[in-house]
């Protein structure tokens, strides 16, 4: 039978099912299953249909099973997994309704029902402050932008209810976001930031959890409405893995599973390109300069942009630096005197910002063209992102480009099937990823 290819957040932006049993008629097909994954896989098929599935020991039209190797050659992206150790291969439209239910806020409740999982979680966020989450998570605002996109990683997108979307501000990322997220409009009308939020209009959303920044100023405010509060902190490569495996952890196994599966793919850009650039002496590597929202505001050694450089072979001038962004003169730029400067992609800066100003010609990254501004497609690739993986690409790239052998167009053509579960458009992906 013809295998047909799933990803989670694709099939979740359009799920949508209203507790109360199915006919048993909606329920024509097979099932191939261990014994031991039957009595989860029964309570799931008896919440939907009000009855037992059909076993069969081969050529079934739904396998369940924890062996990846029965996966299509070709296989992109994260099976379905109904519990931690086990997933669904659907080799039958037939079947496509009933993996929804399963790795949906329903499934996961049929599971705890019958004591498959468990209904609450305990995590310990990243200001070291434990939370107890009820399960399932059905609603989740996002005011931590940052945290949005975590949310998209690990394929929960249709739990959103509300969140903070930085790089998707201007018209270009907007009507990008909303080619991944039909629902973008309604999600972002809200205002939600680290310095600002409605306290009113959040329990009038009434999320099952809210994902902040550990800096947020109305912390306070929001704890009088006793809603579980996860705060993330992630400015550094662990971090921000660790910032995935949290999100993975509230939204139940299947967000868990994604959650490890990005882990190892940052894991693997990461070591890939570290190990192209670990034979460098310090004279070596490119004293790089990053700016902000305007050219004289610049990262500092505490943020997630310092690793970055690192990663790809550079060394930040202003690591010294603490704290968070930094307003700095033309005159300490000039004493750091860059070899490359490269320009968050938020914020009016451009690169003919600096290379047409005329105090900037004394720079020796403006005299040997060597000013960039990295690229993103709706979240910033120089932030605590799961798409950081990719910024971590091209700035290798244009830092060492006969050393690093990972092409950025191809890398995220697979990361945003993978974890987006969105078929990115070759050509438009190609000029972002060739952009200076």
């Amino acid at each position: 039978m013809k295998w047909i290819p799933r990803f989670s957040l694709a099939f979740a932006l359009i799920f949508s099912l209203t507790i109360g049993m199915a006919s048993a008629q909606d329920a024509p097909f097979t099932v191939q299953a261990a014994e031991e994954l039957r009595p989860a896989i029964t309570a799931l098929h008896t919440a939907l249909y009000g009855t037992a599935p059909t076993f069969v020991d081969a050529d079934a039209d739904l396998l369940a099973t924890n062996d990846r190797t029965v996966l299509p050659s070709g296989f992109i992206g994260v099976p379905p997994h109904f519990l931690p150790n086990a997933f669904f291969v659907t080799r039958s439209e037939n079947a496509e309704k009933f993996v929804d239910f399963a790795v949906s806020p329903d499934g996961q409740q049929a599971l705890i029902d019958a004591g498959f999982l468990p209904a609450s979680v305990t995590i310990v966020d990243q200001t070291g402050k434990t939370v107890e989450i009820p399960q399932p998570v059905r609603r989740v605002i996002t005011p931590y932008s940052i945290a949005t996109y975590l949310v998209y990683g690990v394929g929960a997108a249709d739990r959103l209810v509300a969140g903070g979307y930085l790089g998707a501000r201007d018209p270009i990322g907007a009507a990008r976001m909303e080619a991944i997220d039909p629902r973008f409009p309604e999600l972002s009308q809200y205002v939600m930031t680290q310095r600002e939020i409605n306290v009113e209009e959040v329990a009038k959303l009434m999320p099952d959890v809210i994902f902040a920044s550990a800096r947020s100023a109305w912390l306070d405010a929001i704890a009088e409405l006793g809603i579980p509060v996860v705060l993330f902190q992630g400015e550094s490569p662990e971090l921000l893995k660790e910032s995935m495996l949290l999100v993975g952890q509230v939204f139940g196994p299947n967000a868990a599973v994604h959650a490890a599966a990005w882990v190892d793919y940052y894991d693997g850009i990461f070591s890939r390109v570290v190990e192209k650039t670990n034979d460098l002496t310090d004279s070596e590597r490119p004293r790089v300069l990053l700016v902000g929202e305007n050219a004289l505001r610049v990262i500092s050694g505490d943020m997630y942009q310092t690793d970055i450089i690192a990663a790809a072979g550079g060394q930040s001038v202003s690591a010294a630096l603490t704290g968070f962004w930094n307003d700095v003169n033309l005159e300490q730029v000039v004493l750091w005197n860059p070899d490359v400067i490269v320009i968050v992609p938020y914020g009016s800066v451009t690169t003919e910002t600096i290379t047409g100003s005329a105090e900037w010609q004394v720079i020796s990254a403006v005299q040997n063209g060597r000013v960039y501004k990295m690229p993103s497609w709706v979240a910033p690739w120089d932030a605590p992102v799961p798409d950081s993986a990719l910024g971590i690409i091209w700035l290798a790239q244009k830092l060492f480009p006969d050393r690093v052998d990972l092409q950025c167009s191809a890398e995220a053509v697979t990361f945003f099937k993978t974890f987006y579960g969105y078929d990115l458009p070759q050509d438009d992906i190609t000029a972002v990823c060739g952009a200076s």
